[in-house]
């Protein structure tokens, strides 16, 4: 379970007993976890894998291995809305030409749109159709907005402290803030051998382009409109994001 330490580091590093040699990361999309996974790649000796699962989804995995590491990304629900609907990735062309106010309110919908990202798609067949993913994956209902789809996200993140795994949780700002410092953490409360060249930073940006599917489409604001960020805060679960270091008042 995250620990009381985690709103001021930033992250936690929850050891299974096993030193991994591999990892995955899992977050929302627009949550940094390209940046997660690059850092932890060039600079640990662990190696990154996206066996077991999409990474954006839900647990779905049949077994978690003990030498495989599950790393957890978060952002501040502020400046992931933003991104999101700047790039609003496996949407319909519907909910792409929303402007920002009725983005964040409207049913969530997304669709598998690109057979490179869906493995299944790429063999079976089922281009276009609902990206199943994304729904909830006990009733199979699409989330009633964005922020009902953060909370079930959040909530299988943190699921993943009772799964018998190594997790390493963390906070996108605070790694991008200090990506030395954290990767010398996450290598000492592994127990990882060090690298053997010296510590290699991120300096371009990650991440495929985004290709909107509607042009032209809305402009994202610059910040999160008042009335925005009121409608926000109602429809997330505060206890949980007050668990991650995160408020909005």
């Amino acid at each position: 379970m995250i620990g009381q330490d985690f709103r001021e580091t930033g992250w936690q590093i929850a050891p299974n007993g096993v030193i991994p040699t591999q990892f995955q990361v899992f977050g929302e999309r627009s949550s940094g976890t390209n940046y997660v996974k690059r850092i932890l790649g060039r600079n640990t000796v662990m190696q990154p894998i996206e066996d077991l699962g999409w990474k954006h989804g839900f647990p779905q995995m049949t077994a978690i291995p003990a030498h495989v590491a599950v790393v957890c990304v978060v952002r501040d629900a502020r400046d992931w809305s933003l991104s999101m609907h700047a790039k609003p990735w496996h949407c319909p062309p519907q909910m792409q030409v929303l402007e920002f106010a009725e983005f964040i309110r409207a049913p969530w919908a997304t669709i598998a749109d690109r057979k490179r990202y869906f493995p299944q798609v790429q063999a079976l067949g089922g281009l276009g159709l609902p990206l199943q993913l994304d729904r909830d994956p006990l009733t199979g209902v699409p989330f009633a907005n964005l922020y009902a789809l953060r909370r079930a996200k959040l909530a299988a993140l943190l699921s993943f402290y009772n799964r018998g795994c190594t997790v390493v949780f963390c906070r996108m700002e605070n790694v991008i803030a200090a990506p030395q410092r954290f990767v010398t953490e996450v290598q000492a409360e592994l127990g990882l051998a060090s690298p053997e060249q010296d510590f290699r930073p991120i300096h371009k940006r990650l991440g495929s382009r985004f290709l909107p599917s509607v042009t032209p489409r809305p402009a994202t604001p610059k910040a999160m409109p008042d009335a925005d960020l009121d409608f926000m805060t109602t429809q997330l679960d505060s206890a949980q994001e007050a668990l991650l270091g995160y408020g909005y008042t």
